[in-house]
């Protein structure tokens, strides 16, 4: 039974609370559209006495009451406690919070919509708010890789919180400014925006949160990418600490599997694999299957460069299971490439051939160019193992042009270098020249440039 407030001298005699007034009025409002006399909004545990005193204003309700009262006049709880102005702010602040818990890939329409709606409630909202809206539309265009618009919003959000002077708000909208950086590959202009957003987030007292956690894990993969990786793995532990204290499993899983990055372009393969087998166990405890499928990926890879092609492989099937029930195309392709490579090297070519032509039909199925050429040169090697050197040529120089005119200079260099040895192999020197010298000139840019595998670690 719920415990009931009693009117009490105070009450009765002083003044009484506007608020308490107020409830009281819209108690019996919300009774009234419900169809509910005193005695039965009271049933099963309430007085009909009682209910005329909370109506009045003579008495307090505990929080229980209210909530109970709310549910059996249909009611929403801010309805009873907020005046119209305050309940518009109240729900706006609600839609804009299911707005941010929305999946930004998955639901990015639908978190756009609430905000839409949030915004239409509220013309002249709070700058705090329009902050919140400008960063889930950044973040929704950012996923959709609609990068230009999300480098906007996230410019906006900027630009608002740091004329109202919202510290917090400055360092969550600095850490979405620095992220869709990163996706832009601008690694060395986000690092001095997320150091920023961190620190802002630390003078505020914010860097206990998610959104700094997301600002480190972008600043680790900020440096990580410019091939600073002393400095990434301090970003990385940073991140992991404090994700840990928040109890954080997903977030603790991308550190972790920053942190076996790290361990693995470093070459200490087992310390990568222990970090990545730990973050594999986080993402498995909320059972999040892309980021258990990618932290699969990489280790797959790290075992294969450990020459354990045997476990590689059965690491690799079970990123290909997991791709599949998510409806994942492009993975697949990637993950079928992955293990065409582990086959080739166990000399099984038949299984290889097979693997690397079902990667390439798979990249075609959703017009991926970059994974189908990813396709042609793991069978163009394949093929080579086969003694059919025609065939692979053939398939190289179809590669290498699609890598060129992709941009994709690091993969365009290899194939280059494979090709231009195939070619002086069948004694065509002339052309097998102007490939190896492609390769030779782009070396020093290669060898600078961290390694990373298809599927590796993305903020």
């Amino acid at each position: 039974m719920f415990t009931m407030a009693q009117p009490s001298p105070s009450t009765t005699k002083a003044k009484r609370p506007e608020w308490l007034i107020q409830f009281g009025r819209r108690l019996r409002l919300a009774r009234g559209r419900a169809g509910l006399t005193q005695q039965s909004l009271g049933v099963p545990d309430l007085s009909k006495s009682f209910i005329s005193l909370l109506e009045s204003g003579r008495s307090y309700p505990s929080v229980e009451t209210v909530v109970s009262l709310a549910r059996r006049t249909r009611a929403s709880v801010a309805s009873l406690l907020l005046d119209p102005a305050e309940l518009k702010l109240e729900t706006a602040m609600n839609l804009l919070h299911l707005a941010a818990q929305q999946d930004p890939l998955a639901h990015g329409a639908e978190a756009l919509q609430l905000t839409a709606a949030a915004e239409a409630l509220l013309p002249d909202m709070p700058a705090d708010l329009l902050v919140r809206a400008a960063l889930i539309r950044a973040r929704v265009a950012m996923w959709a890789n609609r990068l230009d618009e999300g480098t906007r919003w996230a410019d906006e959000a900027v630009a608002v919180a740091t004329r109202h002077r919202l510290g917090g708000a400055v360092g969550r909208a600095l850490g979405l400014k620095g992220t869709v950086e990163v996706w832009r590959g601008m690694f060395r202009d986000a690092v001095p925006t997320l150091e920023k957003a961190v620190e802002v987030m630390r003078r505020t007292k914010t860097a206990r949160t998610e959104e700094n956690v997301w600002a480190l894990l972008s600043l680790g993969t900020a440096r990580f990418r410019a091939g600073e990786i002393d400095r990434a793995q301090r970003a990385y532990r940073r991140a992991l600490d404090v994700a840990s204290r928040l109890r954080t499993e997903k977030l603790q899983g991308r550190a972790l599997m920053g942190l076996g990055m790290v361990e693995w372009t470093r070459q200490r393969l087992d310390q990568a694999v222990e970090f990545l087998g730990k973050a594999y166990d986080a993402f498995e405890q909320v059972e999040d299957l892309a980021e258990m499928s990618r932290t699969l990926t990489n280790l797959g890879l790290v075992r294969r460069e450990q020459g354990l092609y045997a476990e590689a492989l059965a690491v690799l099937e079970r990123t290909l299971r997991l791709k599949e029930r998510l409806g994942d195309v492009r993975g697949r392709s990637a993950t079928l490439d992955e293990m065409a490579q582990v086959l080739l090297a166990m000399n099984r070519l038949a299984d290889a051939a097979r693997a690397a032509r079902r990667a390439i039909k798979n990249a075609r199925s959703v017009d991926d160019r970059a994974r189908e050429a990813a396709g042609q040169f793991t069978l163009a090697r394949v093929l080579r193992a086969r003694g059919r050197r025609q065939e692979a040529i053939d398939l190289l120089r179809t590669a290498v042009d699609t890598f060129t005119r992709l941009g994709m200079q690091s993969h365009a260099v290899t194939a280059s270098g494979e090709l231009g040895l195939m070619l002086k192999d069948a004694r065509a020197d002339a052309e097998a020249a102007t490939y190896l010298k492609r390769a030779l000139r782009a070396r020093d840019v290669r060898e600078t440039t961290p390694a990373l595998p298809t599927e590796g670690l993305l903020v």
